[in-house]
C-alpha cells in the first residue's frame, strides 16, 4: 500500500465516526545535539519507493505503523545520517526487532549519509496541545524544522506552536499558487470524488508538508 493511498484513507476516515483507518502513527526517531526526538517525517520513503521494498511476510504490521518499519536518524556535522532501520517480525508466539539496514544499503556502512533526501524534517517538542488520532496530526508546544538539501542541513528553525502554524500557512499559501498543487488537487478529486474540497485541501496541506516547507 503506497504512502499516498494510506494517507488518503486516513483523511477519508475523518468522514466516518469510528475513524477506522485513522490511527496515530509511531514516528521515526532522530538525534540532534545528543538529544533524541520524535520525527514527524519519513526521509526513508524515497529509497523504499525506488527499490519497491515491501515488508516481508513475517513482519508485524499494525495500524499504528502502516509503513512497516522504524528508522533511527541523526544530524551529525550538518549531515542527515541513517543509523538503523528495524522491522518487527514474528518469532514463534512473540515478536522481535530485526535490522534491515544492511539489506537496504548492502554496500554502505552505518551510519548511512542520507544524500538522497531533500525536504523538511518536522520535529515536535514539549507537551501535546491537541491530540489527533490520525497520522502525525497531533499538535505540540514547540517545533524544530530542518530544511534538507541532498542530505545536508541548509536551515534549522526553532518555533513555538503558533510560530510553526504561521510559517506553515505562509509556505502552504505559496504552494497553492503552483502548478504542482493544482495538479495534486485535481488528481485527488478525480481519485476520490467523495472527498469534500475543504478536506481535500487539508489533506494536501498535510501530505505535501515536507515539500513546501523546504521550498525557498
Amino acid at each position: 500500500m503506497t504512502r499516498y493511498v494510506v494517507a488518503v484513507l486516513m483523511a477519508l476516515a475523518l468522514l466516518v465516526p469510528m475513524r477506522a483507518n485513522a490511527t496515530a502513527q509511531i514516528p521515526d526517531r532522530i538525534r540532534i545535539d545528543g538529544v533524541e526526538h520524535a520525527l514527524n517525517t519519513n526521509p526513508l520513503e524515497p529509497v523504499l519507493r525506488d527499490s519497491k521494498w515491501r515488508p516481508p511476510a513475517d513482519a508485524a504490521i499494525s495500524s499504528a505503523n502502516w509503513r512497516g518499519y522504524l528508522a533511527d536518524w541523526e544530524v551529525a556535522d550538518g549531515q542527515l545520517v541513517l543509523r538503523d532501520v528495524t522491522i518487527r517480525v514474528f518469532d514463534g508466539s512473540s515478536g522481535r526487532s530485526r535490522s534491515i539496514l544492511g539489506e537496504l544499503f548492502p554496500e554502505a556502512a552505518a551510519p548511512v549519509p542520507a544524500d538522497w533526501y531533500s525536504g523538511a524534517l518536522i520535529i515536535p517538542e514539549g507537551k501535546v496541545t491537541n491530540y489527533v488520532h490520525m497520522g502525525y496530526g497531533s499538535t505540540y508546544e514547540r517545533y524544530q524544522v530542518l530544511r534538507i538539501k541532498a542530505g545536508r542541513v541548509v536551515e534549522h528553525l526553532r518555533m513555538t506552536q503558533d510560530g510553526f502554524e504561521r510559517y506553515r500557512e505562509q509556505k502552504f499559501d505559496a504552494f497553492k499558487r503552483t502548478d504542482a498543487y493544482r495538479a495534486a488537487f485535481a488528481k485527488i478529486g478525480k481519485d476520490y470524488p467523495q472527498m469534500p474540497e475543504a478536506l481535500r485541501q487539508d489533506f494536501l496541506k498535510s501530505f505535501y508538508a515536507e515539500e513546501y516547507l523546504s521550498a525557498d
